[in-house]
């Protein structure tokens, strides 16, 4: 598995993900109604696609998920900050989940050591009943299997996002501090 996606929800996903992309300098691949995708590649690192999902309103959930950046024009993303109950624990359930490798400190990096860091920092209060207003997608490799890797995530403390969103290719589930994460296909 690896991290594919960072999503968010957004009234206007246009207008987000048109601003992300002028902060990040960042490549545009869709621009639909339903929502805007750009890209993040890092040189010999990560690829990371930004997605703007179009939600009918605000989402009412404050942000367990954000960006920290650096500078200007473009911006430099240092890192990925999730909130979570016990950091400790739920970096080693990132970094199974993921494939980036600790930095310490709660921090996960891709193998290439380069991009932004992936921090696991402490929540500044429980996750409440509504969905994430951004969450992480990972994809599956070719060869892995959905069921056993399901398997696995409840072996780690994560269950699955009991909602009905259809019939979708890809699986919803909870980390062990309840933040939202999508299973996508492999590639075929």
């Amino acid at each position: 598995m690896f991290l594919e996606n960072v999503v968010f929800d957004a009234t206007d996903p246009q207008a987000l993900g048109r601003s992300w992309e002028a902060r990040l300098g960042t490549e545009q691949l869709t621009d639909e109604e339903a929502g805007y995708e750009t890209r993040l590649e890092v040189p010999g690192g990560p690829v990371l696609d930004l997605c703007f999902q179009r939600v009918p309103e605000q989402p009412a959930e404050r942000e367990r998920l954000r960006f920290d950046v650096v500078g200007e024009d473009p911006a430099k993303l240092t890192a990925i900050l999730l909130e979570a109950a016990d950091p400790v624990r739920d970096a080693e359930f990132w970094a199974w989940l993921t494939g980036w490798t600790p930095t310490g400190a709660g921090g996960l990096r891709h193998p290439s050591g380069l991009g932004p860091v992936l921090r696991l920092v402490p929540e500044a209060e429980p996750k409440g009943l509504a969905k994430n207003r951004v969450h992480l997608d990972v994809r599956l490799e070719q060869g892995e299997d959905a069921d056993t890797v399901e398997r696995e995530i409840f072996e780690r403390g994560g269950t699955v996002l009991d909602a009905d969103w259809g019939d979708l290719p890809w699986r919803s589930y909870v980390d062990p501090s309840g933040n939202e994460f999508c299973v996508l296909p492999a590639h075929s």
